[in-house]
């Protein structure tokens, strides 16, 4: 028996057409082979048929030809039927087959033929179509851009009208969304699931299963009351067609939720549906092409186009981030083994693979690329600082949990300008440079946190491009060292360390402060550096802490 998935519209309402549903449809839609009637033709439902059921009078309807090989000649009638009660197009699956026939009969009875992912479930077919038509708006429509943030744009709206805290969950009961409008309605338990991502069952909260099945099997707004510390909650299925995608959350204001809140949380749902869809249908094609983009970015070989910025989110007047993470890689003075190219790479893919995971689940909007040995992820919509943080310490020790307790991660400065990612990641890699060696479990850092290890590294650099930038007298001094096993070098250091102080630099050294006294004037007798002027300090105390390496800096 035909199932009628998604019931024609009031007749007086205008048609959306094909086109406009396959452009609303997006990255996920079936592909045309062909159109004889071209795009504009109406569309107004999908219908699931299974061979053999008699087909329904259906004008404008999409028909889902489920379990239909179009390779079969003896399912060319179906054409013809189907043309005749109306439709507008069928859906195929091709199974790796050339169909000429099939669509030369299409254009014959001037009927559009789609063709379906082989991989993509009928029934996630049906909701990616019927989700496109709710939404698609006649031919003019426009699909929204590809960043992701419009989940949390309408969280943040949704607790702006109600005045309560928002959230938006997949089935798996991981937050998807949330909202971030200040002074807004919320309790301890919505604040530890945004933290973790994820509503966990709770042992003070046995009743959450059945909560979530009431949702799921609700078509309406469904409404807890409040149960101990949890404040009252209202929920809404998020559906496209008749598949559950997730729900949407939002607490309730101390004065209840109004017809007019009631109103908004229904719409809200109704306009996450696509969305929600699209995150859960997104094709690898268009995760290669996101991660293709900002690599241009990153490197500053690809111009900074409309489309492009599109596709990674970053709208113009809004903030974005990135994020950058380290595996453990040799480092230049570092004693140990070194790990073999192949290993590193190794360790750097298995990286990168947990990274792409904890983003889809937590931050579907961002973008994950990996270039010179770093991965880096692009946060657009990134919000309040404290925001980015607390993503950036969970994805961090998710990755170190998976991967290695020494993976280092570095956080930029929030920047306006979609121009900016190359800069972005030059400021990244100089964090992670100035935090190679810290210690294992060190907090994700940013440029404020290590600005003088940053300093020293820039100088580092421009002594080792200009040798004749460094002093002579500190590399006679160190030669004289390396050469009668004397200690001035180390002297010196810990006397410049310590800002003068005899007294201490002698206890690190754990000599007499008399024997420091003794090397200090020799350091000037032998090497000719004068201790008294401050540039001469500094210029030796540089150049003894770039020869000690990254371990002195």
């Amino acid at each position: 028996m035909s199932d009628s998935t998604t019931p024609p519209p009031d007749p007086d309402d205008a048609p959306a057409t094909l086109g406009g549903v396959l452009r609303a449809a997006g990255a996920s839609a079936p592909r045309v082979l062909t159109a004889p009637a071209g795009s504009d033709v109406p569309v107004r439902g999908t219908v699931i048929h299974d061979p053999g059921d008699r087909l329904p009078d259906s004008p404008g309807g999409v028909l889902l030809l489920v379990g239909t090989d179009p390779a079969d000649p003896r399912r060319l009638a179906l054409l013809g039927q189907a043309a005749a009660r109306g439709f507008t197009a069928v859906v195929v699956k091709r199974r790796g087959q050339d169909i000429p026939r099939f669509v030369r009969e299409a254009e014959v009875q001037g009927i559009a033929v789609l063709a379906a992912d082989d991989d993509l479930p009928w029934r996630t077919v049906d909701a990616v179509l019927s989700s496109a038509l709710s939404g698609s708006g006649g031919p003019e429509f426009t699909p929204a851009p590809l960043g992701g943030g419009e989940l949390y744009a309408l969280a943040d709206h949704l607790a702006a009208a109600v005045g309560g805290a928002t959230v938006v969950e997949d089935l798996a009961q991981r937050v998807i969304a949330y909202s971030s409008v200040p002074d807004v309605r919320i309790d301890a338990f919505r604040e530890r699931g945004i933290l973790r991502r994820r509503v966990y069952d709770l042992p003070e909260l046995p009743m959450q299963r059945g909560q979530y099945r009431r949702v799921l099997a609700s078509p309406g707004v469904v409404r807890f009351p409040a149960i101990g510390e949890e404040l009252p909650r209202a929920a809404f299925a998020v559906r496209a067609g008749t598949l559950p995608l997730g729900s949407l959350w939002v607490i309730e204001p101390e004065s209840g939720m109004t017809e007019e809140g009631l109103a908004a949380l229904a719409e809200t749902a109704r306009l996450a549906a696509p969305h929600l869809l699209r995150l859960i249908t997104l094709p690898e094609a268009e995760r290669r092409l996101r991660r293709d983009a900002l690599l241009s970015l990153l490197t500053g070989s690809g111009a900074v186009t409309e489309e492009a910025s599109a596709l990674l989110g970053l709208r113009r007047g809004s903030e974005f981030r990135l994020l950058a993470l380290a595996p453990p890689r040799p480092v230049a003075g570092h004693p140990g083994p070194t790990p073999s190219a192949a290993a590193a790479a190794t360790l750097l893919e298995h990286a990168e693979s947990e990274l792409v995971r904890q983003c889809a689940a937590h931050r579907p909007d961002a973008t994950v690329a990996a270039t010179g040995g770093v991965l880096f992820v692009l946060l657009p919509q990134a919000g309040a600082l404290h925001a980015g943080r607390r993503f950036a310490e969970a994805v961090l020790t998710a990755v170190r949990r998976a991967v290695s307790p020494d993976v280092t991660a570095a956080l930029t400065r929030a920047a306006l300008d979609v121009s900016e990612p190359a800069s972005l990641r030059r400021e990244a890699e100089a964090v992670l440079r100035a935090v190679a060696e810290a210690p294992a479990g060190a907090p994700v850092a940013m440029a404020p946190d290590v600005r003088h290890r940053m300093l020293l590294d820039r100088v580092g650099d421009e002594l080792e491009r200009d040798p004749w930038l460094r002093p002579a007298e500190v590399a006679a001094m160190l030669a004289h060292d390396a050469l009668h096993g004397t200690g001035y070098g180390p002297s010196l250091t810990a006397w410049l360390d310590e800002v003068g102080d005899v007294a201490a630099a002698a206890g690190r050294l754990q000599v007499h402060p008399n024997t420091l006294r003794h090397r200090l004037r020799r350091v000037r007798e032998l090497f000719g550096l004068d201790l008294d002027d401050p540039d001469v300090r500094l210029g030796a105390w540089l150049e003894l802490r770039r020869a000690a390496g990254p371990r002195a800096r």
